[in-house]
């Protein structure tokens, strides 16, 4: 068992990439918070065991509720091996048609939801060393059409995890960043010129969160892309 009492925070982990990845860590023996904003607050949560999956209150935009998670966290177990910042929103429309609002609420999730996650997260870590895997996209190294918002945040992610890295690289804390092509998730199920069967599956980005995941501390991996056959649809 690759990560077997490993504790693993993971977040939007209702569904989608979440779910499967929290599914996967714990098959191997993680430890794995699962967190999305309707489960039960962080201060209900007990010391759950190697192989299970908790479900835990976090809003990652609200900066009491990161600090709530992670303190108990901290109070709990005393370590965090294994970050995954994958919570996100998109908006896929031309820049011109992008409202304010949206551009805000992007970003608040996308980029300022995973600032305050990993800054608390690396304060957990920073004792033992720990991984940090964010989740961003294609559209966060190749611009493109209709994009420009998530695009926007999604290059964000990169410029601060390379920071972060540095940062952090004398406190064994290592800072990855994956960049999935398509995904057949919820988030692409209403955009129709998508094939399914032409698209990566949640298991393909859960696999590679694993074996980031199960690396040691002395192998660095900065950055991984993975894209379906046909590259970007």
């Amino acid at each position: 068992m690759k990560l077997l009492n490993k504790v693993v925070v993971i977040t939007g982990a209702s569904r989608g990439l979440g779910f499967e990845m929290a599914n996967v860590l714990a098959k191997e023996g993680a430890i794995v918070w699962a967190t999305s904003r309707t489960a039960p607050h962080p201060s209900e949560i007990a010391h759950a065991e190697p192989g299970s999956v908790t479900n835990v209150q976090l809003d990652v935009t609200d900066e009491q509720s990161v600090l709530a998670l992670f303190a108990q966290v901290q109070r709990l177990y005393g370590r965090l091996d294994v970050l995954v910042n994958n919570a996100g929103v998109g908006v896929f429309k031309p820049v011109e048609q992008t409202s304010l609002d949206e551009w805000e609420n992007v970003f608040r999730t996308n980029v300022t939801g995973l600032f305050l996650c990993s800054r608390e997260g690396y304060k957990v870590m920073k004792a033992h060393g720990g991984r940090i895997i964010n989740i961003s996209s294609v559209s966060g190294y190749i611009p493109i059409a209709e994009n420009g918002v998530y695009g926007a945040s999604k290059f964000a992610v990169q410029g601060f995890s390379q920071i972060c890295n540095e940062e952090w690289k004398d406190d064994n804390v290592r800072v990855s960043t994956i960049f999935p092509g398509a995904v057949h998730t919820n988030m692409t199920e209403d955009r129709h010129f998508f094939d399914p069967s032409a698209m990566l599956v949640p298991k393909d980005v859960a696999d590679t969160v694993l074996d980031i995941a199960s690396r040691p501390l002395h192998v660095r991996i900065d950055e991984v892309k993975i894209l379906p056959p046909k590259g970007v649809l």
